[in-house]
């Protein structure tokens, strides 16, 4: 793994937590609705990322990058949505397991560019998430 992708890598969980825990801080002001869709997002995001740039960076171990980024987007919305209550929990863990499975695949067929792009939609949606949290 070249070193721009390891840092790309490290930067989406990077934002990933700083993210969660600005999300902590404010979890009494989510609404059920508002919780809903942080879990799907972030999810969702995370393991389409993750998962297009692990794909691409190791295409002859499909089947492993496919478990792995599927576990941690699970883990991922299970974190999120632990944040409101546990339909959260489950719409985050669903989402998650759709995103972890889709992510290599795409990241198997794509090259660079895609992975610029996914990159562009973490720090964009993680943006879009904690902005729309209002106290």
């Amino acid at each position: 793994m070249s070193t721009l992708l390891l840092i790309i890598l490290v930067s989406y969980f990077l934002v990933c937590f700083i993210s969660f825990t600005f999300l902590l801080k404010l979890r009494f002001v989510i609404s059920y609705h508002l919780g809903m869709n942080i879990a799907m997002t972030s999810s969702g995001v995370m393991g389409i990322a993750v998962g297009a740039l692990l794909g691409n960076t190791f295409p002859a171990s499909y089947t492993f990058i496919t478990v792995i980024t599927t576990i941690l987007a699970i883990i991922i919305g299970a974190i999120f949505g632990a944040l409101v209550d546990y339909q959260t929990l489950l719409s985050g863990i669903s989402s998650g397991l759709m995103a972890g499975i889709m992510g290599p695949m795409i990241g198997v067929m794509s090259g660079f560019g895609m992975i610029m792009f996914c990159t562009f939609l973490v720090y964009v949606m993680f943006a879009l998430i904690c902005f729309s949290v209002r106290s």
